[in-house]
């Protein structure tokens, strides 16, 4: 395994990779294939250029994905040349790229909005891994994949915007052949980031959260949307088993060692740890190992087939 020791300097974090790496797995040096000047092409890319993610940090952007994502799932299942990796609900593909760059998995980026896939698949061609990913049209309940045609399927932070639809996801049950990966607020946790933060308007019906959210100056982050709980996803992923014993992580320890990282959501930050109230529930919590999905804040799991 890979391991990544991390130096954090007010303007940016340095990465310093050390061996030994899998065979078809390395981290790329992004801060030197991200260029200024392909930095410069992918701020004027349409429709992505009047988002307020036009201002992020490309090559951080990269990294976070790579070091959350790509290289924790190393603990739960090879990849190679053969895996297929699906990316639901992709956007602008960063995590789609993250994968072509750094594995020589087969990539399938799914997005709903053509305009925004198309951006993202001008962002891969500037960055020359456009033709490494396959880019689908495509929204949850109806997605452009046979039954289990990928390896892997990750959908994060996207269940949350389908109303809670059982369609969603039991296709993504359908199209994965081992592994699901997702990411999504958790129904039971009392207050959600992710929307009002308000405590428990989440569970009020939306014309009463409405009343809650503007009584507090909340109204413009009350989206509407619908949660899961760790029962209702299990109730419809009956194929599927949690194999992560923290997230999406296969150890509390791994989630801590991704610290400092570079946030890549609305405009983009720095976050150097975790906050000492947070690490303190975290730390209680941790002792609960795969079951401490259940008193999360977020419901991040990696779910495997129980049968192929």
């Amino acid at each position: 395994m890979t391991i990544v020791i991390k130096t954090y300097n007010k303007e940016k974090m340095i990465t310093h990779i050390a061996q030994k790496e899998p065979k078809y797995f390395q981290i790329p040096n992004y801060k030197r294939l991200v260029t200024d000047g392909m930095v410069e092409k992918i701020r004027k890319v349409e429709y992505f250029a009047n988002t307020h993610y036009c201002n992020l940090k490309i090559a951080e952007t990269l990294m976070f994905y790579t070091d959350r994502y790509v290289r924790q799932l190393l603990d739960f299942t090879a990849i190679n040349e053969n895996t297929v990796i699906a990316d639901i609900g992709a956007g602008f593909g960063w995590l789609s790229m993250a994968f072509a760059f750094s594995t020589e998995a087969k990539v399938i980026a799914i997005e709903k909005n053509e305009a925004r896939l198309e951006a993202g698949k001008e962002i891969a061609d500037i960055l020359g891994i456009s033709h490494k990913i396959e880019w689908r049209t495509g929204a949850l309940g109806e997605l452009p994949l046979h039954d289990k045609e990928a390896d892997v399927v990750y959908c994060i932070e996207v269940l949350e915007h389908v109303y809670k639809s059982t369609e969603a996801i039991q296709d993504l049950a359908r199209v994965s052949n081992n592994l699901l990966i997702f990411t999504t607020p958790n129904l039971w946790f009392p207050v959600i980031a992710h929307d009002t933060q308000l405590p428990f308007c989440h569970w009020l019906p939306i014309p009463v959260r409405k009343i809650y959210a503007k009584l507090f100056n909340r109204t413009h982050r009350e989206n509407d949307n619908l949660f899961w709980s760790p029962l209702s996803i299990k109730k419809n992923t009956p194929d599927f088993k949690p194999v992560s014993k923290w997230l999406h992580y296969s150890s509390y320890q791994n989630f801590k060692d991704t610290f400092p990282f570079y946030l890549p959501y609305g405009k983009g930050r720095y976050v150097t740890e975790i906050g000492a109230k947070k690490k303190l529930y975290y730390d209680i919590v941790s002792k609960l190992g795969i079951y401490s999905h259940w008193v999360l804040p977020s419901l991040s799991y990696v779910l495997k087939r129980k049968s192929k």
